[in-house]
């Protein structure tokens, strides 16, 4: 799981606890960078306000390559108009929330992505 901001990477640390392996990065390009290198992510956790690259330009760069396409991104935001939601998703986003995100929630969304995403590669492979 790849997730960006400080402020948001703690509260993650609260919230998901052992459950997963967060792998923070500082921007967009680090993580399309890390990512390039064959480093792997089940899903990525992106907040909209991220420095150097604009959150659709990150999720356009993401689903432009085969090996990203189908990662689920849970994109959060600050913001909740219907066409911020709608912006974010028409560009590739797997889901989209408002933080701060309720602790359930946020499993609930992470737990709904990782499985609709296990379900799609299987579809994939047969």
């Amino acid at each position: 799981m790849i997730q960006m901001e400080f402020a948001i990477t703690k509260a993650m640390e609260t919230v998901l606890g052992n459950a997963y392996q967060l792998i923070t990065k500082n921007d967009g390009l680090e993580a399309i960078d890390w990512l390039e290198k064959g480093n792997h992510a089940d899903i990525i956790i992106a907040d909209a306000a991220m420095p150097y690259l604009s959150s659709v330009d990150f999720i356009r760069e993401l689903r432009s390559r085969p090996m990203f396409r189908h990662v689920p991104i849970l994109l959060l935001s600050d913001l909740d108009q219907v066409t911020e939601r709608s912006y974010y998703l028409n560009a590739g986003a797997s889901d989209f929330a408002v933080k701060p995100l309720p602790k359930a929630q946020l499993k609930q969304r992470i737990r709904l992505l990782l499985d609709g995403a296990k379900a799609n590669h299987q579809e994939i492979a047969a």
